[in-house]
């Protein structure tokens, strides 16, 4: 597992702030950017209740985001992120790919962690 997208920086260092809980809906992801434009590091905060999952916003079909557009929307269904290009699911609670091009492969995942109300990066991604 790699937290370095091969487009992009470095996941950013723990206890970096993400987002409020509440701007991500139950059993909804988003991709929140840190950076500017290309190279950004792109993170995909998926939440299930009070639980939230981080990965890479990269394909492991092909190193790109699984969103089309430049915004911070990522398609889901089912508590599944589904990348717009090759339409792969990848469930929210491990990032395995469970159908699509790439399955039987895994998101990079990205620990995280809610402290009062805010979704944090909890720990050094493995790899």
């Amino acid at each position: 597992m790699s937290a370095v997208p091969s487009r992009g920086q470095p996941c950013p260092p723990p206890g970096t702030d993400v987002c409020a809980l509440a701007d991500v809906g139950d059993g909804k992801a988003r991709v929140v950017v840190f950076g500017k434009a290309w190279g950004a590091f792109e993170l995909i905060v998926a939440r299930t209740g009070a639980a939230v999952f981080g990965y890479v916003n990269e394909c492991k079909h092909m190193p790109i985001a699984l969103n089309l557009l430049d915004d911070d929307a990522v398609p889901t269904a089912k508590h599944h992120v589904i990348c717009e290009h090759h339409c792969a699911s990848f469930r929210f609670s491990d990032g395995y790919c469970v159908e699509g091009p790439c399955e039987g492969d895994s998101l990079d995942a990205v620990p995280l962690a809610i402290r009062d109300g805010r979704v944090v990066i909890a720990g050094t991604p493995p790899g």
